[in-house]
């Protein structure tokens, strides 16, 4: 079960963030009101199967709770890119043809995939781990100048404080090695491997570009004698289950940024609360919606954190997690 450690915290979730310019602050009743003066059609490009994957249903679900999915006035169409990335840029192109005031992608790949297909002529709102001006959807943060904006979850310092934790929770691992696309515009990996050589540990690298490659680099794991698993997920998410399995039957503590990790069984995660941060994509949404420009509109960092621990995985890989870090956690499940 979980057991919430913050309540404060949760709380503040479920009072949907802090506002946006004062949007979170109006009424939804009034808000609906406002946005009923015309129709609205919403294109919704997905990376996952027949259904919405965990961070896009989040962020369904915050657009719901604001009224703006369910409204009479607006029309959402989805198209999903079943995990295959070379779907991605055909499924834009159609989505842009139904000429939607507004385009909704999560992660870098589909994002990528929008902006291309609309060249700037429809507004795009969503999230993306990849560092937004690296990549060119932005000019920078504060003003994007582009059609995109959104929230990004890119925590590269962060890899510092997950290696850290790791360390703190299985202090007997000292050759973790880390899984991570190296097509992926951020510098996570340079922080991680910083934060191993200050606490005496030796990292091994397995790049995968792609799901198909992550068999390949739990092999090569195993080969240079890894004791612990440390993932840079990216589009890797979909492969939690697979990695999490990995651990448990080798008995390796696995590492990463994403909860949906520790969901599927891997030991810990330390990373932004994206549920929290879809609520933010919400408001960006109905500001827009509202008329908003989103080269206007700052890509905001991520700014709520959560420390997740699996207990039961502890006790299955006979690891003695330290009452000092659990305590410190926002939820363990058990």
């Amino acid at each position: 079960m979980l057991d919430t450690k913050r309540r404060e915290f949760i709380a503040l979730l479920g009072a949907g963030g802090l506002p946006l310019g004062g949007a979170a602050a109006w009424p939804l009743a009034a808000r609906a009101q406002r946005l009923q003066s015309r129709r609205f059609r919403i294109g919704w490009l997905a990376f996952s199967g027949a259904a919405l994957g965990p961070v896009d249903r989040k962020l369904w679900n915050a657009l719901s709770e604001r009224g703006l999915i369910e409204a009479r006035n607006t029309e959402v169409t989805l198209r999903y890119a079943n995990g295959m990335p070379e779907r991605l840029g055909e499924l834009a192109i159609e989505l842009v043809a139904q000429k939607p005031d507004l385009l909704i992608g999560v992660g870098g790949d589909v994002v990528r995939a929008l902006l291309g297909a609309s060249r700037g002529s429809i507004p795009i709102v969503g999230g993306v781990s990849e560092d937004p001006v690296r990549a060119e959807f932005a000019a920078s943060l504060s003003h994007p100048g582009k059609s995109f904006t959104g929230v990004t979850f890119i925590t590269d310092e962060l890899a510092a404080k997950r290696v850290q934790f790791l360390n703190e929770a299985a202090r007997g691992a000292r050759r973790p090695a880390v899984i991570w696309n190296p097509q992926h515009l951020d510098d996570e990996i340079m922080f991680a491997r910083r934060a191993a050589e200050t606490l005496g540990l030796t990292l091994s690298s397995h790049p995968a570009t792609s799901l198909a490659d992550v068999d390949d680099a739990l092999r090569g794991a195993s080969t240079d004698g890894a004791d612990s698993i440390f993932v840079i997920p990216s589009r890797l998410t979909g492969m939690a289950a697979k990695i999490a399995r990995y651990g448990l039957d080798h008995r390796l503590p696995v590492v990463t940024a994403w909860r949906e990790y520790v969901e599927s069984g891997c030991l810990l995660s330390y990373g932004p609360n994206r549920a929290f941060q879809m609520r933010r994509v919400a408001e960006y949404a109905e500001k827009i919606m509202a008329g908003a420009k989103p080269e206007e509109l700052p890509i905001e960092r991520p700014a709520k954190f959560e420390l997740v621990i699996n207990l039961k995985t502890a006790r299955a890989i006979g690891l003695e997690i330290p009452s000092t870090l659990l305590a410190r956690a926002d939820e363990v499940i058990e």
